[in-house]
This record gives structure tokens, sequence and C-alpha cells, in this order.
């Protein structure tokens, strides 16, 4: 497989990082889910019994700790599994940077789905672990598990749509780019929001290229639209497995969360939960 050049890779990480977005190295491996710790503002004096809101936790892991928001619906409490979405932060960056950018809890709210926002978790062994971790406590739906993230979010969501693949359904990264050549395990669906005027536009093109070989996705069909009042035109391929391959350019988008992003990827997730 092709790869994005060498030159063209390291201009775009001296970018981000001249900007105070660098897309770098992910946290060390861990592989082990101990203890956990709980701060949150409703009363929670039993965790097998989890309750709606927002919650901060903590992921002991060897030689670290993880830490993560979750907003549960009023839902949770009725006892049946729900989906769930991670979103991660861009660097720097934080959880709460992307509550309030995504609205993901407002969304949550009203269409009964599990929020978690992770801090210290990039390795995809460390996910496998928080996904362990948040299944134990609350009620999961092991087919409805989504990942989103945004600039250096969005590189670790690509990561995972290569190797986690076996645990999570579909992939939505925003404003950001994979370094390197895809091999992933299987094609999964995915979806991505692309800016005209993003730092990584140049690189764009070839991301897309690459994610549709190694998913053996056919010609994509193009159409003109507008997202939350921006012209858009979005591109949708068929690939392999029955999955999809979305990409909204949005030509006069800077290296943003564009509003109304949140809501078509929850509606992409919807269609596409994990294939048996």
């Amino acid at each position: 497989m092709r790869r994005l050049p060498l030159l063209g890779v390291l201009l775009l990480l001296l970018s981000a990082c001249s900007s105070g977005e660098d897309p770098g190295e992910g946290a060390d491996v861990a592989s082990r889910t101990p203890a956990i710790l709980l701060e949150t503002d409703s009363p929670y004096p039993d965790p097998t019994a989890p309750v709606a809101g927002d919650h901060r936790l903590t992921l002991r892991l060897p030689g670290t700790d993880g830490e993560y928001l979750l907003h549960a619906p009023a839902a949770v409490d009725r006892g049946r599994p729900l989906p769930l979405v991670l979103v991660f932060h861009g660097s720097p960056g934080s959880p709460e940077d992307m509550v309030r950018v995504t609205d993901f809890d407002t969304l949550a709210d009203d269409e009964d789905f599990l929020v978690v926002y992770p801090d210290s978790f990039a390795a995809p062994d460390e996910i496998d672990a928080l996904l362990d971790h948040v299944a134990g406590l609350w009620p999961v739906d092991p087919r409805r598990i989504f990942a989103a993230g945004f600039s250096r979010g969005a590189a670790v969501t690509y990561e995972l749509a290569e190797v986690l693949s076996r645990r999570i359904a579909a992939f939505a990264p925003v404003s950001g780019v994979q370094y390197g050549a895809f091999a992933p395990r299987r094609s999964p669906s995915l979806i991505t929001f692309q800016g005209g005027r993003d730092r990584f536009a140049a690189a764009f093109p070839e991301v897309n290229r690459e994610w549709a070989r190694a998913a053996r996705c056919s010609p994509p069909t193009t159409a003109a639209m507008s997202v939350a009042g921006r012209a858009a035109r979005r591109f949708v391929a068929d690939c392999a497995a029955g999955t999809e391959h979305v990409v909204y350019h949005l030509p006069r988008m800077g290296h943003v969360w564009p509003r109304g992003a949140s809501r078509l990827i929850w509606q992409f997730f919807q269609d596409h939960p994990l294939n048996d």
C-alpha cells in the first residue's frame, strides 16, 4: 500500500505542534483492568446500580491512571443495554472541551446512549481495557459501541478502526488523519468530516484513497448538500462486508468540529451495528 510521503507527514506534525495541537504518540500500552475510583455529582452508593447524569471516573492501569467522563441518559435506569459512544479529544484538549463542542450529552439524552470522553487513554490496549471496565459498570450493548475523535483524537479513532474493529462497530474521525498505510483487521464503516481550510487539507485525499483501498470500497457516489448551513459535498462508497465509507468535504471549514456533525455521526452509527 502507498503511504503519505514522509516529508509531508513531518510537515503536518510540525504544523500541528506549532499551533498547539500535537497529533503525536499515544500513551504507553497497558492491558489490565484493576480497581476503579468514582467521583460523581449524583449519589452513587452502589457501582452496580448506575444512575443517570455526569460522572468522572478513573481506571487504574499498570503504571498510570486513566481518567474519563461518562454521561448517562435517564434511560440507564431502565436496565436495558444502551449503545456507547467513545469521544476522543485533540491535543491540547480535554474531555470537557469535547462535551462543549460536540453536544453529544444532549443528543445522548434524546436518543438514549452512553457517552464516554477518555482523557488519558490512547493505545488500543488501553481502550480495550476501558471498554471492559465500562461494560462491567454500565449496561452496554456490545453490538453498538462506536468511536469518534477530533484532530489528535481522530488519529486515535483511525488507529482503533484498524485494530479494535472486533469490538467497535463504526468510526468517525473529524478533522484528522492517519499516518502511514491502513491495514484494518476487518472493514468497519467509517464517516469523516474534512475541511478545505484545515491544516491537514492537503493530506485528506490520500487518507481517503488509502482507507478506500484497504476497506475494498467501490467508487463513491457524490452529492452536494449543506451541514449546518455550510456548503458540503458528501461522498458515499460501499465497501467489503456491507460496510460504508462516507466523507463530508466542507470547502470553507478549518480545523474544527463542525456544527451538525454530531447528529450526522449518530445517525450513521445507528445504521452500522457490529456484524456477527
